[in-house]
């Protein structure tokens, strides 16, 4: 009996990697979320690092600088946070996009998975077939070796 194969590897082989690739995509695109998530964090220290700066100073017009300074890294943080917020959406298309594709892919390996089963259980009797006609050409030979033997 021929080995297995299944017709719609190809296909099936075609989902994996437009999974792979949806993946690949969602990963870039986690990768900004953790680069805005990064940059956020680093705004928030240099405010905390400012304002004990500030607390220090006694001269009025580095008062003024450190405001300055601090409505400058809110609105980039401002910026950061719509960016985010982008990302996120995009992220969330993604994400669709590779739930998508994974139930394309498994349903595919179920299918592979049954035509198997039917494969290896036909295999299977077609093996034991195959003994019982060993079995019983060897008991043929046996009873006609007993019969053409001259009996003394």
């Amino acid at each position: 009996m021929k080995k297995f194969s299944f017709s719609l590897q190809k296909i099936l082989d075609l989902r994996n990697f437009e999974l792979d690739q949806a993946q690949m995509e969602l990963g870039k695109v986690n990768a900004q979320i953790a680069n805005v998530n990064n940059q956020l964090k680093t705004i928030a220290a240099k405010k905390v690092h400012a304002t004990k700066e500030a607390d220090s100073l006694n001269d009025f017009s580095l008062h003024v600088q450190t405001q300055d300074y601090f409505i400058y890294l809110d609105q980039k943080k401002e910026a950061l946070l719509a960016e985010l917020v982008q990302l996120e959406m995009i992220a969330e298309q993604k994400r669709e996009v590779v739930r998508e594709a994974m139930k394309k892919v498994k349903v595919l390996e179920k299918l592979k998975e049954k035509k198997y089963e039917a494969w290896k259980n036909e295999y299977q009797h077609q093996e034991e077939l195959a003994v019982d006609d060993v079995v019983t050409s060897q008991s043929i030979q046996k009873i006609m070796k007993k019969e053409t033997v001259p009996s003394s």
